[in-house]
């Protein structure tokens, strides 16, 4: 995991004295130096741990009722604690970038008691660097018929410029099957992977929840897992 300060390490006598005007006012005031933070580019699937840092201005405590991002993909922790007037803290952020390959804007809300800025945006960004992907991303599967045999095909893309290397395919239950035994997708190049879905012993109408999971050996994320829905007519 990587990690980062999105604040340079001053104090908050600092800040007080260069950003705020109302010093010491009679309501808690949140300050933060950054609002925006951009990342240096990462592999997908490693994570970044990001932390802003913020003061209180103000002259009362103050108290960080929540703090909430855009995605799911980032979790958030905050002081759970008043912060006296005066003093500091971080905001800490865990942006975890399998499947969010590409650019990225992430907003991140931290909701305090400051009565003028009681929500404050902030902004993680960053590139993703695919290594490798799978497509599609999830399977359904309806009006499929009893007691019969489907193929479908899965797409892996490598876009790195060294083979990637399949270590196992995992199918979630006994109705999927694997036809395809290949275990490497050439540098810059992509690959089917086929599969059966057997339909034998299912009954009519009912749903049939699986998944495929794909685990490789030669890049960040190591594992992607595929949802497969199944459901007879």
């Amino acid at each position: 995991m990587r990690y980062f300060l999105a604040a340079a390490m001053l104090t908050c006598t600092f800040l007080l004295f260069f950003i705020t005007p109302n010093v010491f006012g009679s309501s808690p005031a949140i300050r933060f130096q950054e609002s925006v933070f951009t990342f240096p580019p990462v592999l997908e699937g490693e994570s970044v741990e990001i932390a802003f840092e913020f003061c209180n201005a103000g002259g009362e405590p103050l108290v960080i009722h929540d703090a909430v991002t855009s995605c799911g993909c980032t979790t958030a922790d905050y002081p759970s604690y008043p912060v006296k007037a005066g003093e500091s803290g971080k905001i800490r952020t865990i942006f975890r970038s399998a499947g969010h390959g590409g650019e990225n804007d992430i907003v991140l809300l931290v909701k305090s008691n400051d009565p003028i800025a009681s929500i404050t945006k902030l902004r993680i960004r960053g590139t993703v660097i695919r290594q490798w992907q799978a497509q599609p991303d999830r399977f359904i599967l309806t009006n499929l018929k009893p007691n019969r045999r489907y193929t479908r095909r899965l797409q892996i893309d490598n876009f790195m410029k060294e083979s990637l290397h399949i270590r196992q395919l995992v199918a979630g239950n006994p109705h999927l099957r694997f036809l395809s035994k290949s275990r490497e997708v050439a540098p810059g190049g992509g690959k089917i992977i086929a599969f059966e879905v057997n339909t034998r012993n299912l009954e009519p109408g009912r749903i049939v929840q699986s998944s495929i999971r794909l685990e490789v050996v030669n890049a960040e994320m190591q594992a992607v897992e595929i949802p497969v829905l199944i459901r007879l007519k």
